[in-house]
């Protein structure tokens, strides 16, 4: 079931993937990105993620906190991070508990009209930025989403992606 705007945000209680404690109540007071994507070596995906760290200072003055939220093992996780520290928040998520509580879903039709709508520029781009590309451990289907919460847990907006690499766009989690 898709989660809509203004609906209390479901509450995320895991370790991310370095095994440390995370719970998304703890971050009330702060706006939350969260953001579901797909695998450790989706070129989309790490397109995003270069994305949000070049805007990274701009997301941190508006006091928003980045949550990314992927299906492959804290291993695959780790391997695709290569030891470094980023100022987001990396969640493993193989059972697809969070995706599920979300209602993130899998579209075989979604995936395949990415290819129409841009995503092979993506992928080549996303691809040149791996500096070590995991293996695919996760469900090619996946279509990704992103929320964007509130100081109090309430879900401002609720983007469910139309096909792969349909990310909300920075500039409107900026505005808000």
């Amino acid at each position: 079931m898709k989660l809509t705007e203004q609906s209390i945000a479901p509450g995320i209680e895991t370790t991310d993937v370095y095994g440390q404690s995370f719970s998304l109540n703890d971050l009330k007071g702060s706006k939350v990105l969260l953001s579901f994507m797909r695998f450790a070596g989706c070129p989309v995906c790490n397109l995003r993620v270069h994305e949000l760290l070049k805007e990274q200072k701009a997301l941190e003055q508006q006091h928003i906190k980045v949550v990314l939220v992927y299906e492959s093992s804290k291993e695959s996780m780790l391997e695709y991070l290569q030891q470094e520290k980023y100022p987001v928040t990396f969640i493993s998520d193989p059972e697809n508990k969070f995706y599920k509580a979300y209602g993130v879903e899998k579209s075989f039709f979604k995936f395949f009209s990415s290819f129409f709508r841009g995503a092979m520029g993506k992928v080549i781009k996303g691809d040149k930025l791996f500096k070590n590309k995991p293996g695919i451990d996760g469900d090619i289907r996946r279509i990704g989403a992103d929320f964007l919460i509130d100081e109090k847990g309430k879900i401002e907006i609720a983007h469910y992606s139309r096909f792969m690499g349909d990310d909300l766009p920075l500039e409107q989690v900026l505005r808000k």
